[in-house]
């Protein structure tokens, strides 16, 4: 028992050594398995239609039964990348774009990276099997971070690490592999050289500890109102739902709102409110090389959907179209204060 115990942390440590060398900030471990209190969560969400018109996070039982997604799934291996970067003081009739989207589309290359990483683990467990993702697949990966000691979900519904504050890329490897995992529930650990494993998961009446005490200031500085309650946010009112997911028309009163904060594709207000995160702005060697930049004039989005494509290739800024960055530069321009 003791040497299998030993066997899983050495491989444990080998995957967070291989992962950091790749570029990876934090890594840590979960069953594959999510708790019950994530999953009813997710559900309280959807019934109260919160996720809007985002049909795909209807896919519910892959992300009940992560076996839905790889057949005898055991583990799965929690990675957080750091994007923070500083932004530049707003120009005139220019709108604001937040920082995950200032660079290169960051799926592109963590999935470099995450291919990189599961070919790795497959030449340490030849029989193994692995699915990989970046922000992509049917899957809770905040709860399944939250289970892996990566960090812990705030009231803004981010996840919360102790070294980059909520300015992270959540990547996972589902596999085959049975990781192996502690007996009681410990303190999620803050050394960067030792893998992280779950606190959570193994007593499941375990709460974990409630990373913004009395704090409201997201709550308090959303425009919108969307944070409804600790940790839910209705997307009909989220201004990164509306600029960046939503295909229709912005509601006047919401667009207003978004023109007077003068915010053209996504909002980091939640985030940059959080004392946790002012704490915490390390720079990100993820993307060095703007390719949107931190904002745009509103009178400058191509017109054609070819010059879109030429100025925004490899930008997540293609995934509102030019059709979406248009309607976002003529609420700013319509609704200028």
């Amino acid at each position: 028992m003791r040497l299998q115990v030993l066997e899983d942390m050495h491989m444990r440590q080998q995957i967070t050594d291989f992962a950091k060398s790749l570029g990876f900030d934090l890594v840590g471990f979960s069953p594959a398995k999510i708790d019950e209190r994530y999953l009813q969560a997710f559900d309280e969400w959807l019934a109260n239609n919160h996720e809007a018109d985002m049909s795909y996070m209807q896919k519910v039982q892959q992300r009940r039964d992560l076996t839905e997604i790889l057949p005898n799934a055991k583990s799965v291996i929690v990675l957080a990348t750091n994007y923070h970067n500083e932004q530049s003081p707003l120009k005139k009739d220019h709108g604001r774009v937040a920082r995950y989207a200032f660079g290169r589309d960051y799926h592109k290359i963590i999935s470099k990276r995450l291919k990189k990483l599961r070919i790795y683990i497959e030449e340490l467990a030849p029989q193994s099997q692995n699915k990989a993702y970046v922000d992509t697949g049917p899957i809770l990966e905040r709860a399944l971070a939250e289970q892996a000691g990566i960090g812990r979900i705030g009231k803004n519904a981010m996840l919360i690490t102790p070294e980059f504050g909520s300015w992270v890329f959540l990547s996972e490897i589902i596999t085959t592999i049975d990781l192996g995992l502690p007996l009681a529930p410990s303190p999620p650990s803050n050394s960067g050289d030792i893998p992280r494993i779950n606190t959570a998961w193994s007593n499941p009446s375990h709460k974990p500890a409630n990373v913004c005490g009395a704090c409201t200031k997201c709550v308090d500085a959303c425009p919108t109102g969307a944070i409804i309650a600790p940790g839910v946010i209705d997307s009909r009112l989220c201004i990164s739902y509306l600029t960046i997911e939503n295909r229709d028309k912005i509601p006047p009163k919401l667009a207003k709102i978004i023109a007077k904060q003068k915010l053209l594709y996504g909002c980091d207000i939640c985030q940059e409110v959080c004392p946790h995160n002012q704490k915490r702005q390390l720079p990100s060697d993820l993307a060095p090389t703007p390719i949107a930049g931190d904002q745009i004039a509103t009178d400058s989005i191509p017109k054609t959907d070819e010059l879109f494509l030429e100025r925004f290739a490899g930008s997540p800024l293609m995934r509102a179209k030019r059709k979406g960055l248009t309607r976002n530069a003529e609420v700013l321009s319509q609704n200028r204060i």
